[in-house]
């Protein structure tokens, strides 16, 4: 077959050839010249489009790469805001400011307070969450304060109060009465954040409002040790003393963090609490107070791998009772020192950080029901959860 067809395609050819040589010089050259301008044609047509190939993937490579941000700035920067405010404090021992990004409470010893007090002025950052004038920061940016003042995007000044205090994260909820027609961020989903996007962080640093910084998720579900229901975003995005509680949004201009805490020996690394806390928070608006949230009462250390071999695990997962508190509802429901708690209101606990969030997460008066090993039997323990308003 294929010998046939390299035959007929020689005979055509000779024949083509033959034809060609019984016109004139005139209509050769003609027919030549209509040739060379079909193949001329061919040739730019398949050049072009080799060209757009290129530039299409040149532009999908820019698109991969770091993106514009300039529209998206100019869409959230009128719902962010600077918060300066004045605390009056009972004087410490130590003559240093509080350290940046703690919580007050921590801040001060109460056995090693004087009589005498001082004027402390801070400032911080914060997002407009609602247009009726109700702004999202940091609990550690108001609290205690005399007087907080908001100064908004287009440089109007506004006094706020505060309105509710998250009860498990450094997240407070504060309200002024607004000067004009706000406008408010939107708050995406947190739980879809995903290392390595695109972040961008707005805020106050260092009283330069309105700066913006720019770089990438690093790192998700972060404790640090502020508090046991840590579970901070990472980020990257330069954030640094006067960005606790602005907001740090993704390339769709939602807020997906907001900025609390930074480690001061490091660069680059940054914390924010993730955005779906603030639905809980605004929640509590109406209350006008902080909110109390579930309490056991005892301390807690994590199951080993050797210990969780010997009780015939495959991996390590419950978490273990360290200590028992006098007189609190672990104590009352009969926890003891080395047990281990495997489920907690009908969730298998991973480790004391989940263990507190069941905890946290359920209301004063609640009953949750344990199921603890001790020694080598189980049993079911039944706890009212108390109250705690750290």
């Amino acid at each position: 077959m294929t010998l046939g067809v390299y035959v007929d395609r020689n005979r055509i050819m000779r024949r083509g050839l033959r034809s060609l040589r019984t016109y004139s010089p005139a209509w050769s050259l003609i027919l030549w010249m209509c040739a060379f301008v079909v193949l001329f044609s061919i040739a730019s047509v398949m050049t072009e489009a080799a060209a757009q190939n290129v530039a299409g993937r040149h532009k999908s490579a820019i698109q991969r790469g770091c993106p514009d941000l300039i529209d998206l700035i100019k869409e959230v920067a009128p719902v962010v805001a600077n918060i300066s405010i004045e605390r009056h404090m009972l004087q410490s021992t130590s003559s240093e400011p509080p350290p940046l990004f703690r919580s007050p409470r921590q801040w001060y010893d109460n056995r090693s307070k004087r009589r005498q007090s001082y004027q402390l002025d801070s400032l911080g950052s914060g997002f407009i969450c609602d247009t009726a004038g109700y702004i999202i920061t940091n609990a550690h940016v108001v609290e205690g304060a005399t007087k907080i003042l908001v100064t908004l995007s287009t440089g109007k000044v506004a006094t706020a109060k505060t309105v509710s205090v998250h009860p498990k994260v450094d997240l407070a909820l504060i309200k002024i009465k607004p000067p004009y027609q706000l406008k408010k961020a939107g708050i995406g989903d947190s739980s879809t954040v995903q290392v390595g996007e695109w972040v961008l962080a707005v805020g106050n640093p260092f009283g330069l409002g309105n700066t913006v910084t720019f770089g990438i998720v690093s790192g998700k579900g972060r404790f640090i040790g502020l508090g046991p229901n840590d579970n901070f975003i990472q980020t990257d995005a330069s954030i640094n003393p006067g960005n606790s509680g602005g907001p740090l949004f993704n390339m769709a201009g939602e807020v997906i963090g907001v900025n609390t805490a930074i480690i001061a020996s490091g660069k680059g690394i940054g914390f924010s609490i993730p955005s779906n806390y603030i639905g809980e928070l605004i929640r509590a608006r109406t209350k006008m107070k902080a909110l109390s949230h579930g309490w056991l009462g005892i301390y807690v250390e994590e199951i080993t791998w050797d210990q969780a071999r010997k009780l015939g695990m495959k991996e390590p997962r419950g978490t273990v009772v360290d200590e028992v508190m006098a007189a609190t509802p672990a104590a009352d429901a009969g926890l003891k020192r080395g047990d281990l708690i495997l489920e907690a209101g009908g969730k298998q606990v991973r480790n004391g950080r989940h263990l507190s969030r069941i905890v946290a997460g359920a209301k004063p008066g609640d009953l949750i029901r344990m199921r603890v090993l001790r020694g080598k039997k189980t049993r079911t323990i039944d706890a009212i959860i108390g109250k705690s308003d750290g």
